[in-house]
């Protein structure tokens, strides 16, 4: 694409704003719109060109972020079918999914059995719970105690849960989880830590940052308002100097 070969050629050891690389492109395309812009930077953050570095700065992938890529998690067919369920029926609620295999990957000790999460918008929760209990012929939880997650989890299960507001989103027809939310609720959604032991969160955060791009300042602001941020960064160490300043 014309602007990645244009946005390649700037200094890969400076920090660009927003408004610095949208002057670099209208320099190159005068006819590009601002709103064409924004699909471009996101385009690019998306394949891994630009990484932010913090809120409206970026930088050109260099040194430490060069062999990164940006987390695409491939969700099981069944998820995705029930995505496009809650998607079609209830078009404008903010809904996640995630399926607790995804963890494997940074995982000494893998996970088994399978269960599928479904984040909702609180307000729209309730709505979405009954429509899958009439649409599917899946076991539903919603938002267990450790109780009921004890008796009746065993895997193959639909665990419906709050969607925290300003949760970070990765955008894809499927709603999944991007990496800056799944590193945050592992350390403070309670049903997520049922899925493996709590020796094991160093060595995610290890793996995730070695393996992926991740945005520091977004995964901080949410643990922030989960209320978590001081734990959140107890894991990720030095890391988040090197994308936050």
């Amino acid at each position: 694409m014309w602007y990645e070969e244009v946005v390649c050629q700037l200094n890969r050891e400076e920090e660009y704003t927003r408004q610095q690389i949208y002057d670099v492109l209208v320099k190159e395309k005068p006819e590009m719109s601002f709103n064409s812009f924004k699909w471009i930077i996101s385009e690019m953050v998306a394949k891994g060109i630009i990484c932010r570095k913090q809120r409206g700065k970026y930088v050109l992938q260099n040194g430490s972020v060069a062999k990164k890529y940006v987390y695409r998690p491939q969700l099981n067919e069944q998820l995705r079918e029930i995505s496009e369920k809650i998607e079609s029926k209830f078009p404008f609620v903010n809904f996640v999914c995630f399926e607790s295999v995804q963890l494997n990957e940074f995982l000494n000790h893998l996970i088994g059995k399978n269960t599928f999460f479904v984040l909702v918008e609180k307000d729209a929760i309730d709505f979405v719970f009954r429509y899958l209990q009439e649409e599917t012929d899946w076991n539903i939880l919603l938002k267990p105690s450790d109780k009921e997650w004890d008796a009746y989890c065993t895997g193959d299960n639909i665990v419906m849960l709050n969607l925290i507001s300003e949760a970070p989103k990765c955008v894809d027809e499927y709603h999944s989880m991007c990496i800056e939310q799944m590193l945050v609720d592992i350390v403070a959604e309670k049903s997520f830590k049922n899925l493996y032991s709590k020796s094991e969160l160093q060595g995610v955060y290890n793996l995730a940052d070695k393996s992926y791009l991740i945005d520091y300042t977004r995964l901080l602001r949410y643990a922030r308002r989960r209320g978590k941020a001081d734990e959140v960064k107890k894991y990720i160490g030095g890391y988040a100097g090197a994308y936050t300043g």
